[in-house]
């Protein structure tokens, strides 16, 4: 009997330096090596990612089992200091990038903790699965594969971490060609034209499937500030690198809003090409288990007394339910990235908070979260808060204490709270956090939207309902008030046994898959599938070897 070796794969992966954009594809990556065991990762991460990236991914892992690790290789990539622009990530990768290109090898470190170099002529690359928001480099590898004398048999697909329902409505058209015009014809630069179209609503009314009726400014209801460079370098380009991308695998789960998501597969369908919807992606990870507690015990409740902070986040949960019964907390995040863009309506909600009594958890992960310190001591005063930079918000959000999410509707935090069974109260800030509320709260009814708290232009009238918001620190405080009241009820419970519902629906994506014991067992689930299409389809070309002329870096 012959057996038949099976070639080897290999993918470049790499994603930008923003933890939303790689903590989900830290498992996406781990569950791609155990369904396919000739397939070897090559990840170039942001430096200060590194240690992090290294940790989630083995989270998915059982201890026993290190072969699949010594096939996902690490190379540190440095991302400079702006936490919002993906500049200097993009410069430094082009550098790795040419060497690899052109033959040489490049010093990696595999899981397992081996140094393994990279090299394509040692280890050809089938395909790369660059970050939508690391565009510059999706554009500089498709020059270079439509351009060498070379032939690049290089697949360049895109990483999409985001809910899928926010791209027809802001990246559905190409408007490149309109800010040239604009720029053109009015004798100013590409990257205002740009700012123009991507950041200064007019007003107008967006129909897309999926989703009711908006009116622009409803997409950016605080008013988040692009800056025109970015909008000119990025923003604009992106219905661009949508057209030309082999395909695309999102974050986003195939069930999670079933008419957008078939939108979606029609669209690439017409040019022949594939939406790929690995999520929810959510590592294997228990709420409660040992690690997770010993992780959280070393965390620090930053500017509390410091009994409090060596309490450390799951122990403050375990002291709420004692006092004061299941689903007593609230968990407020806004994400890696984001804060209120109008910090005083922050701080009326968390006195609406502790005027309700409601204990509570808040992290500030943002580089532009800031909490007075007058505030603070008023928090120290009230006593049933916990607050720090960090928290293990899975092991947080199954904790039997666990009531609501206040959440700025990111997806990774919409995800996790709907695979805990925890409903969520919506702040939006930009993105796919605007659809997401919608969604969550009119679509699904497993959510409430704030209103009040917009700001800027965000404040226009609302298209669904009719409603202008007065947008003063007194509406948020009864907004707030009255969201409160229902959420603590009969609606709210109404609200959580929705979420129950959808929660067995979206774990169904791995369910039988056996994900965290090491090799995934057989499995069904829709996530898993598209998955394993995303592998075959993304290491069927002939593999590059190298030899393709330089990009600029």
């Amino acid at each position: 009997m012959t057996l038949t070796v099976q070639p080897s794969k290999h993918i470049l992966i790499v994603p930008v330096h923003m933890w939303g954009h790689v903590r989900p594809l830290c498992i996406a990556s781990a569950r791609m090596v155990k369904l396919r065991p000739t397939l070897t990762l090559t990840i170039c991460i942001a430096s200060r990612m590194y240690d992090r990236a290294r940790t989630e991914i083995m989270r998915d892992f059982a201890h026993d089992d290190k072969e699949p690790l010594s096939r996902i290789r690490m190379i540190s990539v440095y991302e400079g200091k702006n936490t919002l622009d993906p500049e200097a990530l993009v410069d430094n990768f082009l550098a790795v990038w040419n060497k690899l290109s052109s033959g040489e090898t490049v010093s990696a470190k595999s899981l397992d903790g081996v140094e393994r170099s990279v090299n394509l002529r040692e280890a050809p690359l089938n395909a790369t699965l660059i970050d939508s928001y690391a565009l510059e480099i999706f554009m500089a590898l498709q020059k270079q594969r439509e351009s060498s004398s070379t032939p690049l048999h290089l697949n360049i697909y895109t990483w999409l971490p985001v809910a899928t329902n926010c791209i027809p409505p802001l990246f559905g058209v190409d408007m490149w060609p309109l800010a040239e015009a604009i720029a053109e014809r009015e004798g100013i630069s590409f990257n205002d034209a740009a700012h123009r179209i991507c950041a200064e609503p007019v007003g107008r009314l967006v129909e897309c499937a999926g989703m009711p009726p908006m009116y622009d400014h409803e997409y950016s209801p605080q008013a988040f500030p692009s800056g025109a460079e970015r909008c000119g370098r990025i923003f604009i380009k992106v219905p661009r690198m949508l057209a030309q991308t082999d395909g695309i695998l999102t974050i986003d789960a195939a069930d999670y809003q079933p008419e957008v998501t078939a939108a979606m597969r029609a669209q690439l369908a017409e040019t022949g090409r594939k939406m790929y919807y690995a999520g929810p992606l959510i590592a294997n990870a228990e709420s409660g288990t040992s690690s997770q507690r010993k992780q959280s015990a070393q965390d620090t409740a930053d500017d509390l007394p410091a009994e409090h902070g060596q309490q450390g986040v799951l122990d403050f949960m375990d002291a709420q339910l004692k006092a004061r019964g299941e689903r007593s907390v609230m968990y407020v995040s806004f994400g890696s990235m984001f804060w209120p863009l109008d910090p005083a309506k922050l701080l009326v909600a968390l006195e609406v908070l502790m005027e309700q009594n409601v204990p509570f958890v808040i992290t500030r992960p943002s580089p532009f979260a800031q909490i007075p310190d007058d505030f603070m001591k008023k928090l120290e005063e009230y006593g049933q808060v916990y607050i720090a930079d960090w928290v293990p918000q899975q092991a947080l959000l199954h904790h039997p204490a666990m009531g609501w999410c206040l959440t700025h509707g990111g997806h990774n935090t919409t995800l996790e709270c709907i695979t805990a069974g925890v409903p969520m109260i919506v702040w939006p800030i930009v993105m796919d956090q605007p659809t997401n509320a919608v969604h969550l709260s009119d679509g699904l009814n497993v959510a409430y939207e704030l209103i009040e708290v917009r700001n800027g232009h965000g404040l226009g009238r609302i298209y669904r309902t009719g409603y202008t918001p007065v947008g003063t620190l007194d509406a948020v405080r009864e907004e707030l008030r009255d969201v409160l009241a229902r959420a603590f009820g009969a609606d709210g419970e109404a609200k959580r046994g929705r979420v129950e519902a959808l929660k067995e629906r979206l774990l169904s994506a791995w369910q039988g898959s056996g994900s965290g014991q090491g090799r995934l067992k057989d499995g069904s689930g829709i996530g898993r599938r598209e998955v394993e299409a995303f592998l075959d389809d993304a290491c069927a070309r002939v593999p590059f070897t190298g030899g393709g002329v330089a990009v600029a870096a």
